[in-house]
């Protein structure tokens, strides 16, 4: 009985914490959908680093 209490305990621990995870990944997931009006594709994203590996490498 009482180890049976304790897996309970253990497994209701386990799954309270991946929803409380899950939540908080989803606040943040739809905070930055909602600040993001305009995403960027991956060759925009490319190019963006690109430039920004240039400017950098001329600095030095």
């Amino acid at each position: 009985m009482f180890m049976e209490l304790i897996v309970i305990l253990i497994i209701s621990f386990v799954v309270i914490s991946l929803w409380m995870i899950n939540v908080r990944l989803g606040r943040i997931a739809n905070y930055f959908d909602n600040g993001d009006d305009h995403s960027l594709s991956d060759e925009e994203i490319e190019k963006e680093l690109e430039e920004e590996w240039e400017k950098w490498n001329q600095q030095k």
